[in-house]
């Protein structure tokens, strides 16, 4: 593994390399791009898969979204849909450039809500040839239905409210406000996934200094509107694993992308036993998920 940078736009990514046991310069390998979490980071489960999937073979790449971890952008620990989409194409870019990637054999995959973010971004980058996701969350649905699905539209109204109060505020010299994406104890989560979270994030199990589980309050005028999923029915055409908890309270979105992907192409993996969190390191889940991404990717790049 190696840290590089990249550009999006005026954003400089930082991002780690991982190449597969014997990598030789002057040979051509498929790439898949790693997406992390929203309030994570290339060190945490992102890191993991991709190292995962070098040992199968591949070059992957695991990135800090846009003003987040060690890459640039402010205000720090923006969450904007739009860039972290956007983020996915920009490795792309990076792994054309690069002499020993083939660039017919690029595929992405991403945990949680970047499972989510990376089939927006295979929408219309059609130079992803293959889609992974592994307890992927659309975080905008979150927002609008709740963890598990069931909640009505007003807390929604409320945080699109708290957002525009936030912009006003900054805009007439307050500090930047934020909301935590991880709630800061256990007692604060609303549900086991969430508690899990707490434990995964905010204790040595995978805390990491770059990675505050925090977002700008302003980050929700673009979240609680924003469907990753818009349009799969139509453009989500390339082959897709998806592997989902039997116990997580998001199943029910790894669900939904399946039943709406227009590909062809596509599976389900459901683990039995397992919740959210426990798809992002517990070695057990983790290889079973690897045991259907790994043949999956291979087979398809």
């Amino acid at each position: 593994m190696k840290s590089v940078k990249f550009k999006n736009g005026a954003i400089e990514m930082a991002a780690n390399l991982h190449v597969p046991a014997g990598f030789d310069e002057k040979k051509t390998y498929p790439a898949i791009v790693v997406t992390h979490p929203a309030g994570g980071v290339k060190e945490q489960t992102a890191g993991l898969y991709a190292n995962k999937l070098a040992a199968e073979g591949f070059v992957t790449i695991a990135f800090d979204a846009s003003y987040q971890g060690e890459s640039s952008g402010a205000p720090r620990q923006l969450e904007n849909p739009y860039a972290r989409v956007e983020d996915i194409s920009a490795a792309v870019d990076y792994l054309m450039t690069l002499p020993y990637v083939d660039g017919e054999r690029i595929g992405a995959m991403g945990i949680c809500a970047g499972g989510a973010y990376t089939v927006t971004a295979a929408l219309g980058d059609r130079r992803i040839k293959a889609v992974g996701a592994v307890s992927a969350t659309n975080y905008g649905a979150i927002l609008r239905n709740g963890w598990e699905g069931r909640d009505d539209l007003s807390g929604a109204f409320a945080m699109l409210e708290n957002a525009v109060k936030a912009r006003t505020a900054e805009a007439n010299g307050a500090e930047t406000g934020y909301y935590p994406i991880v709630p800061q104890k256990p007692e604060d989560a609303p549900n086991a996934d969430l508690v899990e979270a707490v434990e995964y994030y905010r204790t040595p199990r995978a805390q990491c200094s770059t990675s505050p589980s925090i977002a700008p309050t302003r980050s929700l005028l673009q979240l609680v509107t924003f469907d990753a999923f818009h349009l799969v029915d139509l453009f989500l055409t390339q082959p897709i694993q998806i592997v989902a908890g039997e116990n997580a309270g998001t199943r029910w979105i790894s669900e939904d992308l399946f039943r709406r992907a227009a590909s062809k192409d596509k599976h389900l993996h459901i683990v039995p036993g397992a919740s959210h969190i426990g798809m992002y390191d517990k070695p057990d889940l983790v290889t079973e998920a690897m045991s259907k991404l790994g043949p999956f990717f291979k087979s398809k790049l």
